[in-house]
């Protein structure tokens, strides 16, 4: 997030496309945050684009939203997003991370998701990756006293055919378990 999409934010055209085809979209939206807070924003058009405007810098306020932010938009409905929100990279349970490479496997998890109060150290520390109804094993080491995912994303990076500055959005759930998402560089895929 940038200082002018403090005031004004541009929806990608592709998004736009998939949720209201190719011709306009409504003129208000509602936007509902994490703490179930629901915000009327008003939508405007420019040379072909559509932009969050009347109401976002609420939204922007309430979340406090700064330079660096992630903001992920999942549509409930046609006029209806919620919206996650990553400060530092880190929202809640979850964390994103983004495919510098695609041979890289090295992707730390922040302290604050997975606690270091294990020795990740050897390779029987398997976890998994759940990705819509495919599971992957992912092995997680510490390395530089970070914890990390290692052996096993390039599995996922190669089957998916995920290109760098793809994002990786990882929810860490009951034990083992992590869901991941895969967002492009502009768009869920």
């Amino acid at each position: 997030m940038n200082v002018a999409d403090e005031v004004i934010l541009s929806i990608p055209t592709d998004a736009a496309r998939k949720l209201w085809g190719v011709d306009k979209g409504p003129t208000n939206v509602m936007i509902q945050t994490e703490d179930g807070s629901m915000f009327n924003v008003s939508l405007s058009e420019s040379k072909g684009l559509l932009f969050f405007f009347h109401g976002w810098s609420n939204v922007v306020k309430h979340l406090r939203l700064t330079r660096g932010s992630l903001v992920v938009f999942n549509p409930v409905d046609s006029t209806t997003f919620k919206v996650t929100y990553f400060l530092d990279g880190v929202s809640g349970s979850c964390f994103w991370t983004y495919l510098l490479h695609p041979s890289s496997q090295f992707y730390v998890i922040p302290e604050c998701i997975l606690v270091k109060n294990n020795d990740y150290s050897s390779n029987d520390v398997i976890f998994t990756v759940m990705i819509d109804n495919k599971t992957f094993h992912v092995i997680i080491e510490t390395a530089d006293g970070k914890v990390s995912f290692t052996v096993g994303l390039d599995v996922i990076v190669s089957q998916l055919q995920l290109e760098a500055g793809s994002f990786l959005l990882f929810t860490k759930y009951f034990g083992n378990f992590f869901h991941l998402k895969i967002v492009g560089k502009t768009v869920l895929k």
